[in-house]
């Protein structure tokens, strides 16, 4: 969005969900907004019929952030058909992978003709036919084959607008690969909620632990599994209680995400620490996520649960 020069306001998010919380959203928007971006983080779909409403009321454009969720489910709808637009990732580490790529989906006719040439290196726009095939004093050439040349001579842009493209074509091996992955995709999503509730009966009733919810519209699919930490029970701080899981118990905790807002290229833009207090709360001093992927043995996931055990009981000493 940086690229494309958009100016962002950021709406907070959920404590528990970690969504954006819906009803931030409205404050913000003004009659220079042209999109609500989403992003169902960590396996988890937004809260999307009050964002929806929104966006009729005031006639605005939706993008469901998919690349946590593929197979995800909001009221029994699958996430990135809601929206006008759905973007999925097939990282490596996502439940559903090609080793790199992803893909965009909508409903939209005038979205697809719009989006789909922008994957290929090149420019893009809607044309009309040029009255004078000069270029300055050069007639046409009547015998060319150079594309660029017959385009230049013959056409001109529709008020001067046009788009860039890149390089973001899938190659047809990955495509391949994710047609198989995907006829997978619904037990490897049920595998992965296995997981986590075994994580999650493991760490209930662990003073200083809470576990994050599911909430009662989505089908959590978690790409990453999340529980909250709380420094007034346990009387140490969250980094001291990572720095002993990384050191102590070898458990290789990664935080997802920083606060989006106060990343310096947003810094340079004016944004700022107090924007979105709940976001910034919950990254310093909550969440923290434990390692989630398919192939987790039994005998790993019993020693993450012992390690959380064992961590909050020598810090609360």
């Amino acid at each position: 969005m940086l690229v494309c020069k958009c100016k962002i306001r950021f709406a907070d998010i959920e404590a528990d969900s970690l969504n954006i919380d819906p009803t931030k959203i409205e404050p913000l928007v003004t009659e220079k907004i042209k999109a609500i971006y989403v992003v169902h983080h960590s396996g988890q779909a937004v809260d999307m019929d009050p964002v929806l409403k929104i966006t009729r009321k005031y006639n605005l454009r939706v993008v469901e952030d998919c690349a946590h969720t593929p197979g995800a489910l909001y009221k029994c709808r699958h996430v990135g058909t809601m929206g006008d637009v759905g973007c999925f990732s097939f990282h490596s580490l996502k439940n559903m992978t090609t080793g790199e790529g992803g893909m965009l989906v909508t409903n939209s006719a005038e979205l697809y003709e719009f989006a789909e040439p922008l994957g290929t290196i090149h420019r893009y726009g809607r044309m009309h036919d040029r009255q004078d095939k000069r270029i300055g004093p050069y007639s046409k050439p009547a015998y060319y084959r150079d594309w660029h040349t017959k385009q230049s001579f013959n056409k001109d842009y529709d008020n001067d607008q046009f788009e860039f493209g890149n390089n973001y074509r899938m190659s047809e091996l990955q495509a391949a690969v994710e047609l198989v992955q995907l006829s997978k995709l619904e037990k490897l999503n049920d595998h992965q909620r296995e997981i986590a509730k075994r994580l999650d009966e493991g760490l209930s009733g662990i003073p200083g632990v809470t576990i994050q919810k599911e909430q009662p519209y989505a089908r959590h699919i978690y790409h990453l599994y999340t529980f909250f930490y709380n420094l007034k029970v346990v009387g140490a701080s969250k980094d001291d209680f990572i720095r002993y899981m990384v050191l102590e118990e070898r458990v290789n905790i990664a935080i997802r995400y920083f606060p989006v807002h106060l990343l310096a290229e947003f810094r340079a833009l004016d944004h700022r620490y107090g924007e979105c207090p709940v976001a910034e709360e919950q990254y310093f001093e909550h969440q923290i996520q434990l390692p989630i992927f398919g192939h987790l043995a039994d005998e790993q996931i019993e020693h993450q649960i012992a390690a959380v055990r064992r961590g909050m009981g020598k810090l609360r000493r």
